[in-house]
């Protein structure tokens, strides 16, 4: 049987979870994007393709631009079905990567799962009326990464599936509904993941889980682009407003390089966040450190409060500071 038999036969397989699935010709399949979601607001746009070329089948959405092979594709979408895939495409064969992936750019957001996504939903394929959808909404965090973050109605007793007995059977009695926020290495493998409560009541707003053998949790190394200017924040969630941007979800800089620029909240009477910039800057990092006119809290409230990411670089760049110049704003700004 040839690869591209294979690859018509999955096709037509996984018709059943792409919405408004449709053979345009012998060799063309339109659909909604499973990546990206297409248009929210116009239901009946499919910008997403699978098309032949040289007997190899692709797939490409041209309104995220996302390009990648048959293959990878289906490992995305249905990981079941492509293990199912690739048992009838090599059979007695050792998996071997196809050559034809490098002719493509490879997906610039969507993760190897390594089975611990399976089965989650991201906040892109929910309804917009979604309490989770809307959590975001209010937030203002930009649709375009709705698809980096998930919803986890028990969050606890998914954790437990994934390293047993991390939380007890009592803790399990008050387990709730959880943003997900995956953190993946640059080659796209899950490192760790934070579990943001819904409730504005919870102790623990925050769960952060490191996945066993990981040193340095550090978010958003799979989107870098290592030629241009790196910020890094302290939150997931404020390094989606701000371009090319990484996080440390709390207060551990080990693992980034002297080039990025650290980029802590605004509260100067918090100790631990005066004593990091201490460490910091000591340590030979480029720091902002905010003016007084900056009354926020953190990057969210600012955008909240009317702010664009434009606004917010312009003023992080006009007050970066390393060395002796940044000890002597430090000083001057943990006083106000």
């Amino acid at each position: 049987m040839s690869t591209a038999f294979i690859d018509v036969k999955y096709i037509n397989l996984c018709s059943s979870v792409l919405e408004r699935f449709k053979q345009k010709t012998t060799n063309l399949w339109n659909f909604r994007c499973p990546i990206c979601g297409d248009s929210k607001k116009h239901k009946n746009k499919c910008r997403g393709f699978i098309y032949e070329k040289k007997n190899k089948y692709f797939y490409r959405c041209h309104n995220c631009n996302v390009g990648t092979s048959f293959n990878k594709f289906l490992e995305q979408i249905s990981p079941a079905l492509h293990r199912d895939y690739v048992t009838e495409n090599y059979k007695d064969d050792a998996w071997r990567k196809k050559d034809v992936d490098k002719l493509l750019p490879k997906f610039d957001f969507v993760p190897k799962f390594n089975n611990v996504l399976e089965g989650m939903e991201s906040i892109s394929c929910l309804a917009a009326n979604h309490p989770a959808y809307q959590y975001l909404q209010k937030r203002l965090i930009p649709e375009r990464n709705y698809r980096y973050l998930y919803l986890c109605k028990e969050f606890k007793k998914w954790t437990n599936s994934i390293i047993p007995d991390k939380f007890s059977s009592l803790s399990l009695e008050h387990d709730a509904p959880r943003l997900v926020i995956p953190f993946f290495d640059e080659k796209h493998n899950v490192i760790g993941y934070q579990g943001r409560s819904f409730d504005p009541n919870e102790r623990s707003k925050y769960i952060t889980i490191k996945m066993k053998g990981v040193d340095n949790l550090i978010y958003g190394q799979e989107r870098l682009d290592i030629k241009k200017k790196i910020y890094c924040v302290e939150g997931p969630l404020d390094s989606l407003f701000l371009p090319n941007c990484l996080a440390t979800a709390g207060l551990n800089f080990k693992g980034l390089k002297m080039t990025n620029i650290i980029v802590l909240d605004n509260e100067r009477r918090n100790v631990q966040i005066v004593d990091a910039l201490k460490k910091v800057i000591a340590n030979g990092y480029s720091v902002c450190i905010w003016p007084d006119s900056v009354k926020e809290k953190d990057i969210n409230e600012m955008i909240i409060s009317g702010k664009t990411t434009d606004d917010i670089v312009k003023i992080i760049d006009s007050h970066t500071y390393s060395g002796l110049q940044a000890d002597f704003q430090l000083s001057q700004w943990k006083k106000c």
